[in-house]
């Protein structure tokens, strides 16, 4: 009887030992500490299939031009022979200009479509809106900071804003004393922070008259604090400073991260050249 015994218990350890021996690396039973935290499912969770090719089909790049008064020592500032010798190159290639609520709506086709926007509130932009854009075709978004409107030298008054906005260029915030809106401010400073989103907002709007439900981050600058603060503020979307297009398909859509190229002196040609290789369907 023993030896049997001994058998017995001999079989239910290589038996034992086998079932271990089947588990894979790292997959033996947690500690009974662990299992608490441990979230059980019935089966696998596959990974989202990738979104179709018409998806990224329709595109559109933004674009962000500053002042126009031609001077080369300012490397966000052109001429406006520049300014049309830039908008006239993109046209050359096959790009059409959309309206930015066109845009963000979806509403344009193909992927030779541009986005003009100009920010800050420069006095040289009624200008180049009414010689070089508007004779185009192009209504440019302004995205303004409404501390220096009608306050200082080198800005649009609200007369002149409003006077843009009725010839169908679309007004947004773009800060109020234009501060970087990072968690850094909303941390040192949250009165100036609150500031920069809501007295933005409903300053822009007391001057046009109509709802304000775009913001461009000043300096490109946001952190996730900044983008909740905007979406309990009321606006739509938050334009970023970030390489990408973007697209009609709203599976490719974030609102408060949407890209947006600024032109300068420097980077001009970069932004022909990558436009060019769009145009020419080359990845």
């Amino acid at each position: 009887m023993p030896s049997k015994i001994l058998a017995i218990a001999v079989a239910c350890l290589a038996a034992a030992a086998t079932l271990t021996a089947l588990q894979p690396p790292g997959s033996q039973v947690p500690p009974a500490e662990w299992t608490d935290s441990l979230a059980l499912t019935a089966a696998p969770v596959l990974p989202s299939p990738l979104p179709p090719v018409e998806d990224f089909r329709d595109r559109a790049v933004l674009l962000c031009w500053h002042s126009f008064l031609g001077d080369p020592s300012l490397p966000t500032d052109f001429s406006l022979p520049e300014l049309a010798a830039q908008l006239d190159a993109l046209k050359a290639l096959g790009y059409g200009f959309v309206d930015l609520a066109d845009a963000l709506s979806g509403r344009f086709a193909g992927r030779l479509n541009v986005v003009a926007t100009i920010d800050d509130g420069h006095r040289t932009v009624p200008q180049a809106v009414r010689t070089v854009f508007l004779p185009r075709g192009i209504r440019p978004a302004l995205f303004i900071y409404p501390a220096i409107i009608g306050n200082v030298p080198y800005a649009m008054d609200e007369a002149a804003l409003r006077s843009l906005a009725a010839e169908g260029c679309l007004i947004a915030a773009h800060g109020y004393h234009h501060l970087f809106v990072t968690d850094s401010l909303y941390k040192s400073e949250p009165a100036e922070f609150h500031k920069e989103i809501y007295k933005a907002k409903s300053r822009v709007e007391s001057i046009v008259s109509f709802p304000v439900v775009l913001y461009a981050y000043p300096y490109g600058a946001y952190s996730p604090v900044t983008i909740a603060e905007l979406s309990r503020a009321g606006y739509a979307y938050g334009i970023a400073v970030l390489p990408g297009f973007i697209y009609a398909s709203s599976i490719r859509k974030a609102n408060y991260e949407t890209p947006r190229l600024v032109v300068t002196r420097d980077n001009w040609a970069g932004i022909y050249a990558q436009l060019a290789r769009n145009a020419s369907g080359m990845p």
